[in-house]
């Protein structure tokens, strides 16, 4: 395949026919649609920031600094919200029995949201829009021409005129899946029905469970009638402790549905949702997308002919500077000249790291901790940052245990070599080579002993030098479970001489680590980690690599097993990548299995970890996600892989591995639509991604940022400043933000604050891309 930027997805058309009466200043109107059949939305715009993105000026590739020059447009005088909401305001007329029609809302609700914030200091700027939910006194009804005049309210226009045709008004009360559905998918194929009114709170949609939820077929025109809506969910807490949906929830199933095209949903009395496509193979766009997004977090990539030859001319380019070290083993020129990574006795095992203060990655300064003599690495680049920092640490990890986890379990499905990342069209899988970026970055982060090291701290301002840290036996703990799990990744991929040489770096990072750290835990994506969780990982791979008993029998050991053949301590500790090890082995069948009481240990575990932290607690969740909800205080983060286990592992019955596989899909299809935005929560070229978030891209000469990036969409502060406090933008809007808002719509566009918009490739990529690669895999034709 060949993925552009430009997302296939096309809107459906808001209205029939859509005319407006200009005022000559004022608010900008930009739009008016039916909510349902008793709710009618106008949205206005006060201003709006346009972003500059021409990649010219000082602050281009700079990271933090790359915000150009924005521009506030403002539409004066903004709206009176007060006229707005006032019912004697409107009028609205429409076609009735060969005659005229006429009648006045009952009420006028409304939410006020920031909808722009430019990069100025120390406190922005910043732009609001607006939506109006009118309730109607009587029903729209279907191929009527309504014109909504409204007065008094600063708005540049007076009136607008839409048609209500329930095959082409698009309701944001529809949440679908936006990227689409697999006709093979029988299990679960679903949309919801909510709505949060602002000060009018959630719609209640009681009065329309039993109503028909048809296809229409685009192409056709087809209407087919495939079920009824039914009531799900009350609001409440749930995923994370988060009230996400702000309302009750309602659901459209459409699960025996296998014919293929592309489809609006359409529920009696409410309109038709956005578009969407019904065809095979359609996890392919966001898992593609997703592993893109793992590329432009890479640092030390060249901006080439060869680069834009693979790419193509529509991508944009990927983070500058390289940060390459001079005098590298591979002979790449310095980026910026004279970089240098010097050598330092700091880390997180050192008793001053929390004196560092803050982020102790994020302080440049390191210079009280250089070694002896200033040794530098010439061979420290590569990896990926941290978000939009320039840090590469030891928590980015499982950033490879991630992206190998579904390849392992089926490498046939995942060979895909054309997901337009620089390597498309080697010859091998581009998961392994995203893997391998990673994995390649810490081979080479060694001190003067070659041992391996936990990071790279964020580059001076200058950029003239950044400062390595120290070497620890976990770190060769985690070197060996990473390259263990890529060089067995590689070996089923047919790469010998690739699986050789990672081979060899597993045996001497797992002998150099040796019993030290065994207990130490450290921070890794959304957990913790001990020593002897990767060094159990490690020995896994090892076994089915070399077929030496003694990393069986260190497997074993590591694991915890007790005398009633039952794992140790938490789950969380032993995590489905080491579980993997064992699990694929047996299923292979190459490896003769010692232990079978572990192996069905492991598969128990596996199966409780499914049912225990992912169906039973989140069955009666609103938002239908399955992801751990221990690791949801970031509402974006998925976390599902004892359940992907469990459904190719587990010894469960055919209604069992339905339920996962159904529970799978709710989880990716929040993530894609049907959730409170009706964004696809990733960025990309335009809507329905995310199209503002903290991270790279900006002020590069390609317009927006950089794709596949999930951002946290975190609304609690972090500090006082309006970078670090949604807060700022929260209380700008209306109504107040804890008493009602769904958590679901907690994003802002805003740029800058890191503490809303920010992500990290361990955090709310990685298993959102395993879940994507998986489905993808599974449902493949």
């Amino acid at each position: 395949m060949t993925l552009s930027l430009n997302h296939s997805l096309k809107l459906a058309a808001i209205v029939a026919a859509t005319s407006f009466v200009s005022a000559a200043h004022g608010a900008k109107l930009v739009e008016v649609r039916p909510v349902d059949d008793r709710h009618v939305m106008l949205h206005f715009e006060d201003g709006d920031v346009l972003r500059s993105d021409d990649g010219k000026g000082e602050d281009a590739f700079k990271g933090h600094e790359s915000h150009g020059v924005d521009t506030v447009v403002r539409h004066d005088p903004p709206l009176d919200v007060d006229a707005a909401q006032n019912v004697t305001n409107y009028s609205i007329v429409f076609e009735a029995d060969g005659g005229m029609g006429a009648m006045q809302p009952v009420n006028a609700f409304r939410k006020t949201k920031v909808n722009g914030v430019p990069g100025q200091w120390p406190e922005p700027e910043y732009t609001l829009e607006h939506t109006i939910f009118l309730e109607l006194p009587e029903r729209l009804e279907p191929g009527h021409t309504y014109t909504v005049s409204f007065e008094n309210m600063n708005s540049d226009k007076q009136s607008a005129t839409f048609t209500y045709e329930p095959t082409a008004s698009v309701s944001e009360a529809i949440k679908v899946n936006l990227i689409g559905y697999d006709p093979t998918q029988t299990v679960m194929k679903s949309a919801d029905l909510y709505m949060f009114l602002g000060d009018g709170g959630p719609r209640d949609y009681a009065d329309y469970e039993g109503n028909t939820v048809s296809l229409y077929n685009v192409e056709t025109e087809e209407l087919i009638e495939v079920g009824a809506v039914a009531f799900h969910a009350d609001r409440g807490q749930e995923y994370g402790n988060w009230d996400l949906t702000g309302s009750p929830v309602w659901t459209c199933d459409f699960s025996d549905f296998e014919g293929e095209g592309t489809f609006r949903l359409v529920v009696d009395g409410v309109g038709a949702s956005r578009d969407f496509v019904i065809e095979p193979n359609v996890y392919e766009e966001p898992f593609a997308t997703s592993v893109l997004g793992f590329y432009y977090m890479r640092i030390g990539e060249p901006m080439t002919d060869a680069k834009t030859a693979v790419m193509g001319d529509d991508m944009p380019p990927p983070r500058q500077p390289r940060f390459i070290p001079e005098g590298n083993d591979a002979g790449i020129p310095a980026d910026p000249p004279g970089f240098k990574v010097i050598r330092t006795t700091m880390s997180p095992n050192h008793p001053d790291w929390n004196s560092l203060g803050g982020d102790p990655w994020d302080n440049k300064d390191w210079s009280a901790y250089v070694e002896e003599g200033s040794p530098d690495n010439p061979n420290a680049y590569g990896g990926h940052s941290d978000a939009l920092d320039w840090d590469r640490r030891f928590q980015h990890i499982n950033i490879v245990f991630e992206l190998l986890l579904p390849y392992t379990m089926m490498p046939e499905q995942l060979g895909n070599d054309d997901l337009n990342i620089a390597e498309s069209g080697n010859g091998i899988p581009d998961l392994l080579d995203s893997a391998a970026n990673e994995a390649d970055y810490w081979r080479r982060l060694r001190d003067g002993d070659g041992n391996f090291s936990f990071g790279i701290n964020n580059p001076v301002k200058e950029h003239t030098h950044a400062y390595q840290a120290a070497a620890a036996p976990w770190m060769a703990h985690a070197n060996a479970a990473m390259c263990a799990m890529l060089a067995d990744a590689y070996r089923l991929a047919g790469q010998s001489e690739l699986a050789d040489d990672y081979l060899a770096t597993a045996l001497d990072a797992y002998e150099r680590g040796g019993d030290g750290d065994l207990d130490t835990m450290h921070h890794v994506g959304n957990s913790g980690m001990r020593g002897r969780d990767l060094r159990a990982m490690a020995a896994g791979y090892l076994y089915k690599l070399t077929g030496e008993k003694k990393y069986e029998d260190a497997y074993v050991e590591l694991l915890e097993i007790d005398e009633t053949g039952s794992l140790i301590g938490k789950p969380d500790f032993m995590k489905s990548w080491a579980a993997l090890a064992y699990l694929s082995a047996a299923d292979e069948g190459e490896r003769e299995i010692g232990h079978p009481d572990v192996l069905e240990a492991v598969k128990q575990v596996i199966v409780d970890d499914a049912e225990n932290k992912h169906l039973k607690p989140n069955a009666n969740f609103p938002s239908r996600r399955s992801s751990y909800s221990d690791y949801g205080w970031f509402q974006t983060v998925i976390e599902v892989s004892p359940l992907m286990l469990a459904h190719r592992y587990g010894d469960i019955d055919e209604a069992k591995q339905n339920e996962i596989l159904a529970a799978l899909l709710a989880e990716a299809d929040y993530s894609l639509g049907r959730n409170p935005l009706n964004l696809i929560l990733m960025t990309g070229a335009e809507e329905p991604y995310i199209v503002e978030a903290y991270t790279s891209g900006r002020n590069d000469g390609f317009p927006g940022v950089h794709p596949g990036h999930t951002p946290y969409m975190n609304q609690k502060e972090w500090g006082e400043s309006w970078m670090a406090n949604p807060g700022w933008m929260s209380d700008k809007g209306y109504p107040a933000w804890e008493e009602h808002w769904p958590h679901g719509e907690a994003l802002w566009d805003n740029w800058f604050c890191f503490c809303n918009n920010e992500f990290t490739p361990q955090q709310t990529m990685g298993g959102k891309t395993a879940l994507y690669a998986y489905l993808h895999a599974a449902l493949k034709q």
